[in-house]
């Protein structure tokens, strides 16, 4: 059984961290040993590691977690709905998440938010461009940013 409270992922052979963020979270990258395309991995400490089959929308994922200071994660995430972190934070964040964690494409999602589709990937570049503010935050004050609910 896959503990969620460790802090750094237990990797076997076949994965490779492939970015550290702030708060202890990662991005893993899963090669099939058959050598079929590989799947991606977020994990942080304190929730279900979330598996992605493109190596962008885990990405994005992460920037999301972390420009939002965290999110309550659930196993299954995607079909259950949006977090409520992410439902109160605006259409980049509504639309990152439909992206991420739902699988939808960028003009499924302009559709739903009633958006223009470059509108939709101009919000993913914000959410981006929050992480990394966020990252370079963490990086200069030495500590990791605090995580919502």
């Amino acid at each position: 059984m896959t503990s969620y409270l460790n802090t750094e992922p237990d990797l076997d052979e076949h994965e490779v961290i492939v970015e550290e963020y702030p708060s202890e979270s990662y991005l893993v990258r899963k090669d099939d040993p058959q050598g079929s395309v590989p799947t991606y991995q977020f994990h942080t400490p304190a929730r279900p590691i979330i598996e992605f089959d493109d190596e962008d929308r885990a990405r994005l994922f992460a920037d999301l977690y972390l420009a939002l200071g965290g999110f309550r994660i659930k196993a299954g995430v995607g079909p259950n709905g949006v977090p409520v972190t992410v439902a109160t934070s605006g259409k980049a964040a509504i639309a990152s998440y439909m992206y991420s964690a739902w699988g939808e494409t960028p003009t499924e999602i302009a559709s739903t938010l009633e958006e223009d589709r470059n509108r939709i990937l101009r919000y993913f570049e914000q959410i981006h461009s929050r992480a990394e503010d966020v990252i370079e935050e963490s990086d200069d004050v030495g500590s990791p940013p605090g995580e919502a609910g």
